[in-house]
């Protein structure tokens, strides 16, 4: 069954500077969901990613 996570976080743009990070994911498990987000941002560009929370959400 797949779950509705909040992930949040910050990492480093393309300029260097330190931005924050929100996605919100489709997953089975938390662990997933922190993986999936961290994939996510790093293709979208970014560097040194620190997830600082993933949190379950009811839907």
């Amino acid at each position: 069954m797949r779950n509705y996570f909040k992930v949040t976080g910050h990492a480093t743009n393309k300029l260097g500077s330190t931005v924050a990070i929100n996605y919100q994911i489709f997953s089975s498990d938390i662990r997933y969901a922190t993986a999936h987000a961290m994939k996510q941002a790093q293709q979208e560009g970014f560097t040194q990613v620190r997830i600082t929370k993933t949190k379950e959400v009811r839907a």
